[in-house]
């Protein structure tokens, strides 16, 4: 009986054929992220302060009201219209006054002639009495005569000053210079005296009136700078300055009433708009990254960094944070440039490829 012989060699063969490896599984594809859902880390100046909020009013304001009684006529302006101090808003008839006045300066008259008069016969009297035609107490009775022609002339003088404010009252004048903010008349209107007949706002400078907890007081001085937000202009700031601080608190919601001046360069903004503002107390140069990367659903706050296309969680210390911006300060765990990512996109789980 034959035995087979076997050869190493054809041993190594077959035991290779067994032991060959299964085939490499395909690599995961790549998370497409897209680009406003990643941030770079960089340097800012950052700052905090307590936060106000109320409604923008003028700083300044005057309600023309009409000084006698009488049919509105010759309105010259309209709402919204810029007017200087002095200018003719409007006029008001009143016959009454024109007569009052024309009396009182008939009143002047005859009061002036009645003065030059007895003046004449005052020196008539003192002619005479010197030659002794006539006893001496006519001249005191002339001198008497003229003191109290000289008294109707004052009264008369000071019944035709006043006959010439009221007939002056007749030109209903702008006290101020602003925007006309309301028009309350009309021209053939008939109005009283009193009647609020037009208001003027000066929309040069605005004031916040705003309320804040009591907490925040000690870190609020007039002076201080306020940037402010206003609705209806998301993405712009303006610069207040804290004027005043009420001196009481209100009892009825335990905040301080504190007013705040607004620069209003070309008049953009006008009253009645809400804001928002932050008092700065706090403002350095520091790393930030927006509000939205951070995952502080755990005890340490965690952003999601990309690294070499793949992504790796990242504890950080925070500092600054700044609601109204939107930004926080980090105070360590990131460096200038480091990319991150913002929004449901800082969920992707650490070591997923990305492409931006």
């Amino acid at each position: 009986m034959k035995r087979l012989a076997v050869f190493p060699s054809a041993l190594l063969v077959l035991c290779l054929a067994c032991k060959r490896e299964p085939p490499p599984k395909p690599a995961a594809p790549a998370v497409t992220v897209e680009a406003p859902s990643v941030a770079f880390v960089h340097s800012a100046l950052v700052s905090t302060g307590p936060r106000l909020s109320g409604t923008l009013q003028p700083q300044q304001s005057a309600t023309i009201i009409a000084e006698l009684g009488g049919t509105l006529s010759n309105v010259n302006v309209a709402e919204g219209q810029l007017v200087a101090r002095g200018t003719v808003l409007a006029n008001i008839s009143d016959e009454t006054a024109a007569q009052s006045l024309r009396d009182a300066r008939t009143a002047v008259q005859s009061a002036e002639t009645g003065v030059a008069m007895a003046r004449r016969d005052l020196d008539r009297s003192s002619t005479l009495a010197s030659a002794g035609a006539v006893p001496r107490r006519d001249v005191d009775v002339s001198r008497s005569q003229v003191a109290n022609a000289e008294a109707q002339l004052a009264q008369a003088r000071t019944a035709l000053a006043q006959a010439q404010k009221r007939s002056g009252d007749q030109r209903i004048v702008a006290s101020m210079s602003g925007v006309v903010s309301e028009k309350k008349a009309s021209s053939g209107d008939v109005v009283t005296i009193g009647a609020p007949l037009f208001t003027i706002v000066n929309l040069d400078t605005l004031q916040l009136e705003a309320s804040v907890n009591t907490e925040a007081l000690a870190a609020l001085r007039p002076g201080a700078a306020v940037d402010v937000e206003v609705r209806g202009y998301p993405n712009e700031r303006f610069r207040g300055v804290i004027t005043r601080i009420a001196p009481t608190v209100d009892p009825s919601t335990g905040q301080v009433r504190v007013y705040v001046a607004i620069a209003n360069e070309g008049r953009r903004l006008v009253g009645g708009l809400f804001a928002e503002g932050t008092v700065t107390t706090v403002s350095r140069m520091g790393l930030v990254v927006p509000i939205a990367a951070l995952d502080e659903t755990n005890d340490a706050p965690a952003v999601t960094r990309i690294r070499n296309g793949v992504t790796e969680r990242v504890a950080v210390q925070l500092g600054i944070r700044n609601e109204a911006e939107g930004f926080v300060e980090v105070v360590s765990g990131l460096s200038e440039g480091d990319r991150v990512l913002t929004g449901p996109a800082r969920t992707i789980a650490p070591g997923t490829k990305v492409t931006i």
